[in-house]
């Protein structure tokens, strides 16, 4: 089975039908990662960082309307 024509939720199908099987999870795991690898990084932050974020948004969304 060629991994690299399966569509991202293909892929996810076939690592749980292959979940006890070392090396065809572990083959599918690294193409979803590889597809994955030039996804950003976001930094954690906490819950007060994350909420001044929404509210910040949701005033600028406020001011448009």
């Amino acid at each position: 089975m060629n991994l690299t024509e399966l569509s991202k939720t293909e892929l996810k199908q076939y690592l749980s039908r292959n979940r006890n099987d070392d090396e065809k999870f572990s083959a599918a795991l690294e193409e979803l990662m590889r597809r994955n690898a030039d996804a950003p990084v976001y930094p954690p932050m906490g819950w007060e960082e994350t909420r001044e974020i929404v509210d910040e948004k949701i005033r600028q969304v406020n001011r448009e309307n």
